[in-house]
C-alpha cells in the first residue's frame, strides 16, 4: 500500500486539523466540511484599497505504508481568478515547523501580491523542495508526525472585485519510498 495525503490546516490557536479542501475565510476557523458552507458564511468583504482573507496554514499530512517521503512541492493546477484577485502562497521560512496564529492583515509570510501562479509549477515562493526528506513515524522535523513544512495562502481582494466562489485546485507532489 502507497502513502495518502490530506491537507492539514491550522488555525486559531489549534496545531491542525486534517481536511479534504482549504477555504480562505474572513474568519479564523476550520475550513468545515464541505468547499461551500463556510465559506459561504465567512465571505471576504472589500473595504479601503484591499481585502484580505485570514492567512491559511496548511500542511501536508501523510498516512499509510511508507519509508521516506522526500522532494515535497507544491502547486496551483487549475482554476481561474477574476479581475485582480490574488492568492498568495509561500514557504513559510525560518522555522518552518512553527506554527503562528493567522492575521487578516496583508501577510507578510504569504509573499508579495501576484505569486499565486496561472499554470502548473508557476508559483515559484511554494514550489521546491519543503520538507526534503523524513521517515515514517518521523516525530523531529516535522514537528507533527508526516506532515511537511508550513506554506501560508491568504486571498488579496482589490476593492471594486466581482463577488462570488472562486475555485482553485491547489496539489502537493513527492517522492516515496
Amino acid at each position: 500500500m502507497a502513502s495518502s495525503l490530506i491537507f492539514m490546516e491550522s488555525y486559531g490557536a489549534s496545531s491542525g486539523a486534517d481536511n479534504a479542501h482549504i477555504s480562505l475565510l474572513a474568519a479564523d476557523i476550520a475550513s468545515g466540511s464541505d468547499d461551500t458552507t463556510v465559506a459561504n458564511a465567512n465571505p471576504i468583504v472589500v473595504g479601503g484599497s484591499y481585502a484580505y482573507s485570514y492567512e491559511r496554514w496548511i500542511r501536508g499530512h501523510w498516512s499509510g505504508t511508507f519509508t521516506t517521503i522526500s522532494s515535497v512541492y507544491f502547486w496551483k493546477q487549475s482554476g481561474t481568478l477574476t479581475g485582480s484577485i490574488k492568492i498568495k502562497a509561500k514557504v513559510k521560512t525560518p522555522n518552518p515547523t512553527t506554527y503562528i496564529q493567522p492575521i487578516v492583515t496583508a501577510s507578510t509570510y504569504a509573499g508579495a501580491s501576484g505569486n499565486e501562479g496561472t499554470t502548473t509549477n508557476d508559483i515559484p515562493t511554494a514550489t521546491g523542495t519543503l520538507n526534503p526528506t523524513f521517515n515514517a513515524g518521523s516525530t523531529g522535523t516535522p514537528a507533527t508526525t508526516n506532515c511537511s513544512d508550513y506554506i501560508i495562502m491568504q486571498l488579496v481582494v482589490p476593492t471594486g472585485s466581482a463577488s462570488g466562489n472562486t475555485a482553485c485546485t491547489w496539489r502537493f507532489g513527492w517522492n516515496e519510498v
